[in-house]
């Protein structure tokens, strides 16, 4: 062992050139630009928090610039109807006009129009696909066209419910005006016939786990990898049961669940999501 001591190298002898009240200096300016990025974090996400649970439980129409070709992906509204410019309200067979600000709050209700026409409005939630089977087996017996207003919901309903559609041989409709949104497509696919009015807005985005809280997407889907797959795989089934293109759910997969891309016309029609009835004529 030698007690020869080895000459410093560059980098120790910067360092130890450096005034030991400069070195605290930079110590402490590190912490406090380090204590300064995790406060704005922390400020971001509350920010951001808000102004999820705000949109999350807003009831009254909320104003949006109107979809365009390239330009389509908008907030999610659980609870209220998007409204744009020159755009109306829509008329629902069998409801009062306007609607009432927080009608897309409520459950989903069904009501008969007339001999032909029942309608939906509101939100699809656990066991709406059975009220719906009651209400075609009561009031709305032998009723040949469903009429849709609603910011979705619960996708295992919508699934059945569009299956139920089906097997009844009733057609689907978003009335000019009208939101069909998130989980209220799967149902509008079951249609052996389907028709969007004007300015109707049929948009779709991810699955994802509903928070009991607040009705809304939560961030933290608290679900196995496995059962949104599971859920995607019945979603794009069902779509290919029911005669539309699949592809419309690549849309859906790549549109986070707090937001909505809203389908033009051209695309409804390509995807098949809007169609005739198969016997229908050509004119």
């Amino acid at each position: 062992m030698s007690d020869v001591h080895a000459t410093p190298g560059w980098f120790e002898r910067r360092l130890l050139a450096i005034p030991d009240g400069a070195m605290l200096r930079a110590v402490f300016l590190g912490v406090v630009g380090l204590a300064g990025t995790i406060l704005a974090t922390d400020i971001q996400r509350a920010t951001q928090g808000e102004g999820d649970r705000s949109r999350m439980r807003r009831t009254e129409p909320m104003p949006l610039s109107r979809p365009v070709p390239g330009d389509q992906v908008r907030p999610y509204l659980p609870r209220a109807v998007p409204v744009a410019p020159n755009r109306g309200e829509p008329a629902i067979p069998g409801f009062e006009s306007p609607l009432p600000d927080d009608a897309l709050a409520r459950p989903m209700r069904f009501v008969r129009a007339d001999e032909r026409t029942v309608s939906a409005v509101g939100r699809i939630d656990p066991g709406s696909a059975d009220d719906l089977t009651r209400f075609l087996d009561g009031e709305g017996k032998g009723a040949g066209v469903l009429v849709l207003h609603s910011p979705g919901g619960s996708v295992r309903d919508a699934l059945a419910m569009a299956r139920l559609v089906r097997e009844r041989g009733i057609e689907t409709a978003v009335p000019a005006d009208g939101y069909c949104a998130s989980a209220c497509p799967l149902l509008f696919s079951g249609g052996v016939a389907r028709s969007a009015g004007e300015d109707a807005w049929v948009g779709v985005h991810q699955v994802y786990a509903v928070d009991a809280g607040t009705g809304g997407p939560l961030r933290d889907l608290g679900r196995s990898i496995a059962d949104i797959q599971a859920t995607t795989a019945e979603c794009q089934q069902l779509l290919v049961d029911m005669g539309v293109d699949p592809q419309v759910w690549i849309k859906a997969m790549q549109t986070p669940a707090d937001e909505l891309y809203v389908l033009t016309r051209d695309e409804l029609e390509t995807f098949r999501l809007v169609a005739a009835a198969p016997n229908a004529k050509q004119g």
